[in-house]
């Protein structure tokens, strides 16, 4: 049979970041009030439209340089931190994304592919057991479409398989690679509702992650 290489996203297929955004605003209200959350949240988005990825250390940094002392002391700047630093995100992944991987390993190769800064996602595709699902297997980018001859020379297969909650994202890989992957678009997240229109629709769409535990190499592969 065909050997089989599974590239895997993390936020919003494996685990559930916009609760992760939830909680993280629930404890910013708390520290640092409302003022001050809005903040962080446009300087959040702010570096991700100027980087392409979100970046939490750069956007913390960011706080800090313009925050004054008087509003926000280094304690509790470094407790805000601490929140990111230690945040549970094993207690985030979507139902039975553990055994999903487990089961998907039977089939091929798993990788997670992602995007991210590489400090703060490495850490959280460690911390919430994922690295270790996939035995280490993983792999950050910028922009992970941009880096697919990257991908392939380290993880050759005879056939792909993308599996990612963007829609955008599968469009863009499945020109550049065809017939050689199969996509696979999970309705999670805030592109769930997202109906891919134009040239472009996914091979596979699934409502949940757990859903792949049911289907075969051989439906992959066509």
């Amino acid at each position: 049979m065909a050997t089989l290489v599974f590239l895997i996203d993390v936020d919003n297929t494996l685990l559930n970041n916009d609760e992760v955004k939830k909680d993280y605003d629930e404890h910013l209200q708390v520290e640092l009030g409302p003022t001050i959350a809005k903040r962080f949240w446009e300087l959040y988005e702010a570096v991700r439209k100027e980087k392409g990825i979100i970046d939490v250390p750069l956007t913390l940094q960011r706080l800090r340089e313009e925050t004054p002392l008087s509003v926000m002391d280094d304690l509790t700047y470094q407790h805000v931190h601490s929140t990111f630093d230690n945040y549970p995100f094993y207690k985030t992944l979507y139902p039975h994304a553990l055994e999903t991987l487990a089961y998907l390993a039977t089939l091929g190769l798993t990788v997670i592919v992602s995007d991210g800064d590489l400090i703060f996602q490495a850490e959280k595709i460690v911390n919430s057991n994922l690295a270790d699902a996939v035995d280490g297997r993983v792999l950050i980018y910028t922009h992970k479409q941009q880096h697919l001859a990257d991908i392939v020379q380290r993880y050759p297969a005879d056939h792909h398989v993308m599996i990612d909650d963007r829609p955008d994202i599968l469009s863009d890989v499945k020109k550049l690679w065809k017939e050689h992957i199969t996509t696979v678009f999970v309705r999670q997240g805030k592109y769930a509702a997202t109906n891919p229109t134009g040239p472009f629709a996914p091979d596979i769409t699934i409502q949940h992650i757990a859903d792949l535990r049911n289907f075969s190499a051989q439906q992959f592969l066509r």
